[in-house]
């Protein structure tokens, strides 16, 4: 603020008799100055809870209990651009847990969420109201519900008991308008919900969690999910940057915890002898999952794949849904998955355990073929050692690249991720394979690298083996290099059809 100065303007006056005439003399002291002061009020949102924290029930097996307490959340902002309330499932303080969880139990007693209303499967579900009294000066729209006139594509509908949400859900939005004054209580609406319990489930107490989170301001035409633990950039992979990298993994062998954006899920990456940041476990987003340049690694430019698999939906390339497995082997259930060359494949094994023996034959994490590895950018390469231009691997982290030549090229070879992985890993230097136990014993299953010999799929039948996709073609339009390993063998840019499904490490850097 300036410095005020303030001038007092003075009037002197005299009355004097002369001739009859009074005289007023007025004395103005100098130009007068006006100092102005501007306060700015800076926008201002906010949310909170009543009931938190304090809901009870005893459930026996079998039955429903509908009324585990009622939490008012409430919600306004002081600017007229509206806000979006989100909610997901929070148990154990970690995003996307939808789990309720016992701590005397163990996992083994989890009660996962699901749909069911009876048989053996336990699950939670929420529900919620809009509050009606006292009125508030404008509705909350609860999104989905069958009053919400203004209901956009993909809202849920809360107003019945649905499944607590694994991913962030859209459960309440306020579209524009301005509260002030004693009126600024902004909008609220409750929650309830209920509980079944299976006649199996065993005894004990669980306990679950669920968060909401605003985002401000609110816009139907572009919403923005909540990045959960990636809204710290600390956490996030897409947020990464090389200083940032450095200062967490400074030496060899160092480790940190990062969250993918686009599903949550945490990954431990770790700076490796090549002096690389590698994921040192395999990806594993699922099927059905919408991508975006903002998230995933490609620009915005890219003209996205519609054909062989491909889906686009509100300007996001889509993940093809995840195949199958019948379960009395381990083979799809249908032998045309993975079957077809430069076509779009995932299967999503939900299996991260016994992922560590050579040559073992329990598929582990995911799998996807080269053009779902490389977001359909390889689809079109024909030349020998020509890296894609995208993948399947968050924003700033990119599928490692492959080179392989007849005749042995040291400069080649040199700009390869795989072959510098491999070479510092136990594979001699000067050539791009070797039958050697080096790579596996100081890469393999229970190392830092901890590359896995998770197996692979073509034609819907599952072989074992270590296998993982390059961004880079091999000599004709069928086939691409992949890092090629067990427990007496390294392949660093070996070849093969790109309709395999393969495991996929993603390693920092453009």
């Amino acid at each position: 603020m300036k410095k005020t100065t303030t001038l007092i303007t003075s009037i002197l006056t005299t009355a004097t008799a002369l001739s009859g005439i009074i005289l007023t003399s007025t004395f103005v002291s100098a130009d007068d100055v006006v100092d102005e002061i501007n306060i700015t009020v800076p926008v201002s949102c906010s949310i909170s809870g009543t009931g938190m924290n304090s809901h009870n029930a005893t459930i026996a097996n079998g039955q429903y209990n509908s009324a585990i307490g009622e939490t008012t959340i409430k919600a306004m902002c002081n600017d007229s651009e509206g806000f979006a309330i989100y909610a997901i499932g929070y148990t154990d303080d970690e995003d996307g847990k939808n789990v309720l969880t016992s701590s005397t139990l163990g996992s083994t007693h989890d009660i996962a969420t699901g749909t069911a209303t009876s048989g053996n499967t336990s699950n939670w579900a929420m529900k919620l109201t809009a509050i009606t009294s006292p009125t508030p000066t404008y509705p909350i729209i609860i999104a989905g519900s069958t009053d919400d006139t203004d209901k956009e594509q993909g809202d849920p509908d809360y107003s019945t008991f649905q499944e607590v949400p694994d991913d962030y859900a859209l459960v309440a939005k306020r579209k524009s308008g301005t509260d002030t004054g004693t009126s600024a209580e902004g909008a609220s609406f409750k929650t309830t919900y209920q509980a079944y319990i299976s006649p199996t489930q065993s005894a004990g107490t669980y306990t679950g969690q669920v968060k909401y989170t605003m985002v401000h301001p609110h816009n139907a035409a572009a919403p923005e999910k909540p990045l959960g633990l990636c809204q710290s950039s600390d956490t996030c992979m897409q947020q990464q940057t090389s200083a940032s990298m450095a200062q967490k993994l400074p030496n060899v062998g160092d480790t940190t915890t990062l969250y993918d954006a686009r599903d949550n899920q945490a990954y431990t990456i770790a700076k490796l002898a090549d002096g690389k940041y590698w994921m040192t476990e395999n990806l594993n987003i699922a099927g059905g999952t919408a991508l975006s340049s903002t998230d995933t690694n490609f620009d915005a430019s890219y003209t996205l794949p519609t054909t062989n698999g491909w889906t686009v939906t509100d300007g996001k390339l889509i993940l093809p849904a995840s195949a199958t497995k019948n379960d009395a082997d381990n083979n799809l259930t249908d032998s045309t998955q993975f079957g077809t060359d430069n076509y779009a494949y995932v299967f999503n094994s939900g299996n991260k355990e016994n992922c560590g023996a050579s040559d073992q034959n329990t598929p582990c994490y995911s799998y996807y073929s080269w053009d779902t590895a490389t977001l359909g950018s390889g689809r079109s390469i024909s030349t020998d050692n020509t890296d894609a231009d995208y993948s399947i691997c968050p924003k700033n982290w990119k599928l490692p690249t492959s080179r392989y030549t007849s005749t042995f090229d040291a400069t080649t070879a040199q700009d390869s991720d795989f072959y510098n992985l491999a070479t510092n890993y136990g594979m001699s230097t000067g050539v791009w394979h070797q039958y050697t136990s080096n790579f596996y014993n100081q890469a393999g299953p229970s190392t830092t690298p901890n590359f896995l010999s998770a197996g692979i799929y073509v034609d819907g039948s599952f072989y074992s083996g270590g296998n993982y996709w390059s961004a880079t073609s091999d000599f004709d339009s069928i086939d691409a290099h992949y890092l090629n390993f067990g427990s007496s063998s390294v392949y660093s840019a070996d070849g093969d059809v790109r309709r395999g499904g393969l495991s996929v490490r993603c390693v920092f850097g453009s």
